[in-house]
């Protein structure tokens, strides 16, 4: 068995930590203000998991020191919403060794970057950093200490920094999570690969009323047919992009037969064919991560290194600028964008050579 520290108490790092613990792993789970810990240690010191897998699993160490959680941890898997990946990239760089494995569980396009640049920063010897564009978990806390599983995804897509490091990353973790991920080539193929905020963002904002009166309908339902139609318009943008940048990448559409197993039908068919069984509610308050996450996050990087290559993503912008009026924000000033990863003069060649080989310049 192996060792795992994970970073974040949310739905996705208490999904791992319960998992993880059934599978007979030593677990450390970090909370970086230790308020999602306390309903676990109420608990018995456990996480009760239900759904596609079910038990009671006990991590090891329940922490809000950072180096406690990591130190000697062969994997340490960052399940922390992506607003708090720069603040994570920063401490992780000043403790971790070379040895040991960060996986960003999920990434947002240049979560692995920012770490390696990270460690440059800090004049220190990187270890071994990965990413997925979507967590292998499709999870909720139904309450606190108790997460809902709905299925642990069949095939995630996952790349190293540098590219040349990813069968290395695969081998570790095959020891924790068997066969489910696969090489996904690059970061910066696995980050554009990233379908959260082309599924999220348009039924959110184009049902925003239900938003302000916090409706909570699953969100599969306020997909409609014309809605469907911005969303493959969206994420049409974001398969540009991927092109410009010399990326290959794939359709939300077959993101949804990969993960999903779903084939066939229309386009609000198959969402309701993928997210049905969930039925996960939409966003109740413009303070939910489909906002906060997949705009800042998701959309901004993508307008942004756009921009760098002279392409124009004229829905893309039109998101971000509504979403930013409608919830009271700048998202493109509290976003991750061409500057913050330091590609700021970075042409095409330039943004490829920082995802694929770790080289910021």
């Amino acid at each position: 068995m192996g060792s795992i520290a994970i970073i974040g108490a949310g739905n996705v790092g208490q999904a791992i930590a319960g998992h993880m613990s059934l599978q007979g792993h030593d677990v450390r789970l970090f909370d970086r203000w230790g308020h999602d810990l306390e309903p676990i240690r109420a608990n018995g010191g456990g996480i009760d998991v239900v759904g596609e897998v079910d038990g009671h699993g006990k991590p090891s160490v329940l922490t809000t020191d950072l180096k406690e959680a990591v130190d000697g941890a062969q994997v340490v898997a960052v399940a922390a919403p992506a607003f708090a990946h720069a603040y994570i990239s920063q401490e992780l760089a000043a403790v971790l060794e070379p040895s040991q494995l960060v996986l960003f569980q999920p990434g947002v396009l240049g979560s692995g970057v920012e770490l390696a640049r990270m460690f440059a920063v800090a004049g220190r010897t990187r270890c071994l950093v990965a990413e997925t564009a979507t967590s292998l978990y499709t999870c909720r806390l139904r309450e606190p200490a108790n997460v809902y599983i709905g299925a642990v995804k069949r095939s995630v897509p996952l790349a190293a920094v540098p590219s040349a490091d990813t069968p290395q990353a695969l081998a570790i973790l095959r020891a924790f999570f068997g066969e489910r991920y696969v090489p996904g080539g690059d970061t910066l193929t696995v980050g554009l690969l990233n379908c959260n905020p082309i599924y999220h963002v348009p039924p959110a904002v184009l049902n925003f009323k239900t938003v302000e009166d916090a409706d909570r309908h699953p969100l599969h339902s306020l997909v409609t047919p014309r809605i469907a139609e911005v969303v493959d318009a969206l994420d049409r943008e974001r398969l540009r992009l991927a092109a410009a940048l010399g990326a290959e990448t794939t359709s939300f559409w077959d993101f949804l037969t990969t993960a999903y197993g779903v084939t066939e039908g229309s386009f609000v068919e198959r969402i309701v064919q993928g997210y049905g069984q969930q039925a996960f509610p939409e966003p109740d308050s413009v303070g939910h991560r489909y906002f906060t996450e997949d705009i800042p996050f998701g959309l901004v990087i993508w307008s942004s290194l756009a921009e760098r290559v002279g392409l124009s993503l004229p829905l893309t912008d039109s998101f971000i600028a509504v979403s930013s009026a409608l919830c009271g924000r700048d998202f493109t000033a509290e976003g991750r964008t061409a500057e913050s990863l330091g590609l700021l003069r970075a042409d095409a060649a330039g943004v490829r050579a920082a995802f694929i080989d770790g080289t910021v310049g």
